[in-house]
């Protein structure tokens, strides 16, 4: 794999209208694109420095960052929620521009305790901040990442393929009959208008693009003109709606959660949510939720979404299977899978979960193996005695005499007290009381509320695009028919 940071992508640009037509790339681009439906959607906040523009996401992430890890079950659940992890981190490894490379370190956590060293099978763990399974201590030794991903043929897509992709991320393989669509649908008819302009991506254009892809429609030409309004041209949204299950069939009881909502009568405005831990296991595990597995949830009603990101979402779901190293590749993008021990089992939304890894070192053991960046330096022979040592991957929620097997992140009895745009905070009847309301207080009201399958899917879209979570989910305004001067609805 070459060392190289940045990739140069060809744009064609028109210079009347200041906004680009098609970009011309390879597969090392295509698959910086397509990496992005790995990314956890906490994983997206983190890299956009809490600014990612997707509705109350951010205010989520920062409930989070404030939340005692006193209410969660270990002090690592924290880390998963705010460092969520990808199940595509070997494969993103190899991507040409590193710009996830310090989310995804490959450094693994391992015990130094002498007595555990001293053992032929050792846990290991990715996040930091979690205890020894074998003697309860942090397990805070640091070991290289062992093995190395392939780095043939691409990452996802195959990289014998040349691909053009549209302003608003439509990516399609490179044919002069696809060209020539795009310039029918933008109406251009005079070929002088047109320019040619090569541009470096690296780390900083990836992530300004991804945050592009999320909020606009025209992404590519508000990369290349940020200060420029772009009205769009026809219909170039995708015209695919079909429902896909981003996890397992859903033959499994649904777990039904019911919570309180203190709210306005006359209008149901929100004034916030009285809840236990269940929701907010619910509410916080779709953090971890990759961006790919979102879109598949909401694909039947993807109209909502404010920028243009499932446009590549639905371009791998069509594009030909010849396009991708193999339809394995393809399914990581479309249905992302969590890592090992990141589900939580009660989510109506189910995502499989990648089994936990397990791996042998022989000739030394942990303490004779130092990092240095990628680099593993081995003493041998092991003073330690150690000729083969098995690796496994420890479980960071795990609580020392507390067993669990629902996967949940928070463990605790108290009740907590959620805004209509996802500010949490534990409990507090002071703080409850003098919270600043809009209309008289005898308008306030108590209602019980559920949640099903269909209400976490209106939940899930509700959290990437309103500022009124709660609101829009469970209490939704009817669509305003639109009316010709006449009057007449015209749908």
């Amino acid at each position: 794999m070459s060392s190289s940071s940045s990739i140069k992508v060809k744009f064609l640009i028109d210079t009347e209208r200041k906004r680009v037509v098609f970009v011309e790339a390879g597969s090392a681009f295509v698959d910086v694109l397509f990496s992005f439906l790995t990314l956890p959607l906490g994983s997206i906040v983190q890299l956009l420095s809490q600014r990612s523009g997707l509705g109350s996401l951010d205010n989520l992430y920062e409930s989070v960052v404030q939340l005692d890890a006193a209410h969660l079950r270990t002090e690592a659940c924290k880390e998963m929620l705010l460092h969520p992890r990808s199940a595509a981190a070997r494969q993103c490894e190899n991507l040409k521009i590193k710009y996830i490379s310090e989310l995804y370190p490959v450094l693994l956590y391992t015990c130094s305790d002498s007595g555990c060293v001293a053992q032929t099978t050792y846990y290991y763990e990715y996040a930091s901040k979690v205890s020894c399974g074998s003697c309860g201590n942090l397990m805070d030794f640091k070991l290289c990442w062992p093995g190395k991903a392939s780095d043939q043929g691409g990452v996802f897509v195959n990289d014998t393929v040349d691909f053009i992709m549209t302003d608003d991320l439509r990516v399609m393989q490179s044919s002069f009959a696809n060209g020539l669509s795009i310039f029918k649908e933008l109406q251009i008819k005079d070929a002088s208008i047109l320019e040619e302009r090569v541009i470096d991506f690296g780390t900083k254009e990836a992530l300004d693009l991804l945050k592009r892809s999320l909020i606009s429609k025209n992404a590519l030409t508000e990369f290349c003109f940020p200060d420029v309004c772009v009205e769009a041209s026809g219909d170039s949204s995708s015209s695919n709606k079909d429902e896909i299950v981003a996890g397992e069939a859903e033959a499994e009881a649904e777990n039904e959660i019911i919570l309180e909502l203190f709210l306005n009568q006359r209008n149901n405005e929100v004034l916030y949510a009285e809840v236990g831990e269940d929701f907010l296991n619910f509410l916080f595990s779709f953090l971890t939720f990759p961006l790919g597995s979102a879109l598949g949830f909401l694909s039947h009603n993807i109209s909502p979404f404010d920028g243009c990101i499932h446009n590549l979402y639905s371009s791998a779901k069509s594009m030909s299977s010849v396009c991708f190293k193999s339809e394995v590749y393809r399914d990581m993008l479309l249905t992302p899978k969590l890592p090992a021990f990141y589900e939580y089992k009660k989510h109506m939304l189910k995502l499989k979960e990648v089994p936990s890894q397990e791996f042998i070192t022989s000739g030394s053991c942990a303490q004779c193996i130092s990092s240095n960046g990628r680099k593993r330096i081995k003493i041998s022979p092991c003073p330690h005695g150690i000729t083969e040592k098995k690796y496994i991957q420890h479980n960071p929620k795990s609580a020392k005499g507390v067993e669990d097997n629902s996967g949940a992140f928070v463990m605790s009895s108290k009740k907590f007290m959620i805004s209509d745009n996802l500010d949490i905070s534990p409990l507090s009847l002071i703080s409850a009381m003098r919270t600043e309301m809009d209309f008289p207080i005898s308008e306030l009201v108590r209602k019980k509320v559920s949640i099903d399958r269909a209400k976490a899917q209106s939940l899930l879209s509700a959290l990437l695009v309103s500022k009124k979570v709660l609101a829009d989910a469970f209490f939704p305004k009817p669509i305003q028919k639109k009316q010709n001067v006449d009057g007449v609805a015209l749908f």
